[in-house]
């Protein structure tokens, strides 16, 4: 990071933690936690906005903790116990009970658990194993985790037992390996007929789309993903109608970021299709907008509900950000 782009970030943070409430900073600072949750204002020239895009806003926090594990949150899941799970590009087991009001709005995060993500030899994953990028929950509950640097999809077993327990292999298409080290499985999800769709970063196509494939018991059928100008897919997640959201995030020099959220639809996820979402939401600024990486619906009476999370990387520059919005079940 060259000093200029330090500068320039290190003024966001500070202008982002002015903007939260005062009471939720003396509470962080009173009442120590594993992680604490501070309000902050995604529109802070129109605090009391709620409609974002397709989307209403339910709430808005930084997550911050002193503990050394916590940070890089790159994938994101709702598990079948009701839990919010996360994985870290350094190699961590995140999750935490969520406290919800009567309108489905997150209050809070607590009984926090961090766990080393254990290898098929079950020892923590370290070096080129460690960078875990995406997370998705299966159809008999057990989850799936995607890693950059020695690329690959590993199965974990549901809750309770998934931080203890050792991994098996989900087989993978072999041009994946052809992905760069740091751009290869960036999205994962579970259809809803619980066949795979995986996207990857920067495995391109000629056309400026990059590679994508849905998996069914081991047979491989290719796609491929059309972002943005100058975004990339970091994250996806599937609805209980068979659509997919699509996160994409664009970084320019000097610490500038923008994140979308996209929809396709169902009937457009065919052989040798090439998909491009409709977008539902934009961040930039001067709204709250960090590396967004990880996504996870969970279907609700009221719609669905839609968490976003960004990696910080580990960095005293950046943040991580939790933002909750809501998907109301009409097509919009």
């Amino acid at each position: 990071m060259n000093l200029m782009r330090a500068i320039i970030v290190r003024v966001l943070v500070s202008f982002s933690l002015v903007s939260c409430s005062g009471a939720s900073v003396d509470r962080m600072t009173t009442h120590a936690r594993l992680v604490e949750l501070v309000p902050i204002d995604v529109d802070p020239k129109r605090v009391e906005r709620r409609n974002f895009g397709s989307l209403t806003l339910l709430s808005a926090f930084q997550l911050a903790s002193k503990d050394k594990r916590f940070g890089g949150l790159s994938g994101l899941s709702v598990g079948p116990d009701g839990r919010l799970y996360a994985v870290s590009d350094h190699g961590f087991w995140l999750s935490a009970s969520m406290l919800l009001d009567p309108d489905g709005a997150l209050k809070d995060l607590v009984d926090w658990r961090i766990a080393p993500i254990l290898t098929t030899t079950k020892l923590p994953v370290r070096g080129s194993l460690r960078d875990a990028e995406a997370l998705a929950q299966a159809r008999d509950g057990s989850f799936l985790v995607a890693f950059e640097g020695l690329h690959r999809i590993w199965r974990y077993s549901p809750p309770p037992r998934t931080f203890e327990s050792t991994p098996v292999s989900v087989q993978i298409p072999s041009a994946v390996a052809q992905a760069p080290s740091n751009g290869g499985i960036e999205a994962l999800t579970t259809l809803a007929d619980g066949r795979l769709l995986i996207i990857a970063e920067e495995l391109e196509n000629p056309d400026g789309s990059v590679k994508a494939w849905v998996i069914d018991d081991g047979q491989f059928t290719e796609l491929s993903y059309l972002p943005d100008k100058g975004f990339r897919v970091t994250d996806c997640a599937a609805l209980i109608n068979g659509d997919v959201l699509v996160l994409e995030r664009r970084y320019v020099p000097f610490g500038i970021l923008s994140a979308r959220l996209t929809r396709v639809k169902a009937g457009s996820l065919r052989p040798g299709a090439k998909l491009a979402g409709k977008e539902l939401l934009k961040l930039e600024q001067p709204l709250a907008v960090e590396n967004f990486e990880g996504i996870a619906v969970q279907q609700t009476s009221n719609g669905t509900m839609i968490f976003i999370v960004s990696d910080d990387n580990y960095s005293s520059f950046q943040q991580t950000l939790l933002l909750q919005f809501l998907l109301p079940d009409f097509d919009p």
